[in-house]
Parts: C-alpha cells; sequence; structure tokens
C-alpha cells in the first residue's frame, strides 16, 4: 500500500508540476480573404505575450512590455511572422511572396494584440493554395491558429505545423485537408486551454484532496466508501461547470466584462482558498457551493479566447457551444485521473501530512506567487 500511495504522490506531483515551466495554451488568429487567382490577402491577431514569450520583447527587463518595446523590434517580428506563415501554390509546390504591412497594436477585452496585415502573391494564378503555419513550432506543441476561412463563419483550427489548402474558385472557396474544423476545432481547443490552464486545473485539485479521507476528532481518516467521495466531486465538478459556463457566455457575447488585471489575480486567489481550507478546515459541508461561487470568476478567464474571431451572434453561440464542451471534456480527464489516483493512496498513513497537507501547503505558495505577479506584474516564478 506505500508504494502506490507514494506513486500517486508522485503521479499527482508529476502533473501538477511538469506544465509550472511551460508556455501555456494559446491562441493566434487568422482572418483570410477569398483567395482570386494569384493572390490572397489576410489579417493576423496575435498576443503580444505570445510574441514576448518568443522574442523576449521586454527590452528593459522591468516585467512590463509597452508599444515602444514591440515598436524596436519591427524586424524581428516581421522576420518571425515570414517564417512562421507561408502560402504556396498547391499544384506547383512554388512558393508565393509574402509581405506584411506595419504591425498595429489592438486591444481586444483586456487582452493587447500585435495585428499584422498582409498578402501573398502567386508566381501564376493557382487553384488552390497551401497555407502552412509554423508559429511555436517546436517549442509549444498546444499552441493553436484559428482561422477565418474565406466564406464560412466557422473557424479552423491548425497546429504548429500544419497545412490547410484554399481552393480559389469562384464557384468554391473551400478547404481540403484542414485538422480541426468548425464545432472539432473549437471543441479540441477547448480541451487545449483546460489543459494548459494549470490555475484551474489546481483549483480542482486542491477541493479534491480531502474528498477521499474525512476529518473525525480533529484527524483524518481514509474513507472506507468511495461513492460519497465520488458523489461529492461529482457534485464540485458539477457546479464549477455551470459556474464557469454561466461567466463565460456573458463575457464571450459581451453582456459583462472585467478586465483580466482583475480576473487573473482573483483565479490564483480561488486557489489559495481552496489550499488554505484543506489546511485550516472551516468550508467543510458546502464545497459545491464553494466550487461555484469561485467557478464564476474562473469563466471570466476563458473569455478571450473567442472575442478576437469576431464572429456573428448564432456563429459565436456554436463556437461558445463547442469550445464550452472541450473544456468540459478536459476538465473531466483532470477529476478522473486524480480522483483514481487519490483514492488509491487515501489509505497511505501519510496521506494527511504528505498529500493533503503537503500538497495543499505547496499549492498555497504557488498560488501566492501567482498573485504577486499578477498583482504586480512581476515574473517570480520560471517563464
Amino acid at each position: 500500500m506505500k508504494r502506490i500511495a507514494l506513486f500517486s504522490l508522485m503521479a499527482v506531483l508529476a502533473m501538477l508540476t511538469a506544465p509550472v515551466f511551460a508556455h501555456s495554451a494559446s491562441t493566434s488568429y487568422l482572418a483570410i480573404e477569398p483567395p482570386a487567382g494569384r493572390e490572397a490577402t489576410f489579417t493576423w491577431r496575435i498576443a503580444l505575450r505570445d510574441l514576448d514569450a518568443l522574442l523576449d520583447l521586454d527590452g528593459d527587463g522591468d516585467g512590463r512590455l509597452t508599444w515602444g518595446e514591440v515598436v524596436d523590434r519591427q524586424q524581428d517580428i516581421a522576420q518571425l511572422a515570414q517564417r512562421s506563415l507561408a502560402l504556396a501554390d498547391a499544384d506547383r509546390g512554388d512558393m508565393c511572396m509574402t509581405a506584411f504591412d506595419a504591425p498595429r497594436w489592438q486591444r481586444i477585452d483586456a487582452s493587447g494584440y500585435l495585428v499584422l496585415s498582409g498578402h501573398s502573391v502567386c508566381a501564376a494564378s493557382a487553384a488552390r493554395l497551401q497555407l502552412t503555419y509554423r508559429l511555436f513550432a517546436g517549442i509549444d506543441p498546444s499552441h493553436r491558429v484559428l482561422v477565418r476561412l474565406p466564406g464560412s463563419t466557422q473557424p479552423a483550427a491548425l497546429a504548429p505545423g500544419s497545412t490547410l489548402t484554399l481552393s480559389t474558385t469562384a464557384t468554391t472557396r473551400s478547404t481540403e485537408g484542414t485538422p480541426a474544423q468548425g464545432f472539432g476545432a473549437m471543441f479540441g481547443d477547448g480541451v487545449l486551454h483546460i489543459l494548459g490552464g494549470l490555475d484551474h486545473m489546481l483549483f480542482l485539485v486542491a477541493l479534491m484532496l480531502p474528498a477521499v479521507v474525512q476529518r473525525r476528532d480533529g484527524r483524518w481518516f481514509a474513507r472506507a466508501d468511495l461513492r460519497a467521495a465520488l458523489l461529492q466531486v461529482a457534485w464540485i465538478a458539477t457546479a464549477f461547470t455551470v459556474a464557469h459556463s454561466v461567466t463565460l457566455g456573458l463575457a464571450s457575447f459581451g453582456l459583462v466584462r472585467v478586465p483580466a488585471a482583475v480576473i487573473e489575480p482573483l483565479i490564483a486567489f480561488t486557489v489559495l482558498a481552496a489550499a488554505l481550507n484543506n489546511l485550516l478546515p472551516v468550508v467543510t459541508t458546502r464545497l459545491a457551493f464553494a466550487a461555484f461561487i469561485f467557478g464564476l470568476i474562473h469563466g471570466f478567464g476563458f473569455a478571450e479566447v473567442l472575442a478576437p474571431l469576431g464572429l456573428p451572434p448564432l456563429a459565436l453561440a456554436q463556437a461558445l457551444l463547442a469550445f464550452n464542451l472541450g473544456v468540459e471534456g478536459g476538465q473531466l480527464i483532470v477529476v478522473a485521473v486524480s480522483f483514481a489516483l487519490l483514492a488509491l493512496a487515501r489509505h497511505w498513513r501519510g496521506y494527511p501530512r504528505w498529500i493533503l497537507g503537503g500538497g495543499s501547503a505547496a499549492l498555497a505558495l504557488l498560488a501566492c506567487a501567482w498573485i504577486i505577479e499578477r498583482v504586480f506584474n512581476l515574473s517570480i516564478l520560471p517563464a
């Protein structure tokens, strides 16, 4: 039993700490105008934080990225864009000449984006154009570009290193060989964002740590019947899902807007509160209610994903449904794996001290570091 407990502890710690040093799941946005003959025009929006992660744009190292620092690196940004986005004649294989206009800055909700307008011209009129996307290739496989296709409101999703074929004929401007499009694209993006959202996952895990044990006379004991623990976890996950679905929908349709500078520290605070409650139990019987209240905050954390697409209301509703289902699918994976590991380890005598106590203390320290970083715009943890 001790070996099983130690294995479970190591697995949980590995799952939780591995993403700390990784670039979190990110998205860029590409809108392509209907290709005509040998030419195609497009608009590409890239989050400034993603560019900073790739090019270290913060020249003075003060942790505050200014537009002046971005402008100073225009040449490096242009070279990165040329390497990351390319169009070619899909039948002949000839590369098209791509040029980008001067970058512009755009604020969408509370996030800053670099906007690159560009056009590609091929040597001859092409029936099909092949788009190749390489941003974050070999660095972050979870990154995606959401592509607004000509004549369609349903986006396609491309991973780094993927290609997309566009037809230039007047009658059908379709796509071929798209890895994911429409509902599937947004569902997959939702899965990636919850799995890359370490703060969201750790909040859930913090609530689950005490689920497989129960407190009597000031001490923790393993639950003999896991059905009660599973029911508690189910209520927690359901309440969290309902809550963040509500605020995600409100924010995506622009009905309620909360700046990221407010939401991000609050999300870190929810992790801290859940962890401290495990160390000094205050809320012991209404964890699902706590998950619902804090889930309302977490929902705003996903809102910025859909806003830059600029979809009409019906298409936005479809994208929101698919994205939200993807988030829930990824969340279900986290809950199922975490619960199975914690259930295996619950009979270990060291569970209360090392997994519940030590794990909660580690989560509290990490949440404190996040709060300091997000409130004061500092870099404490390795990027």
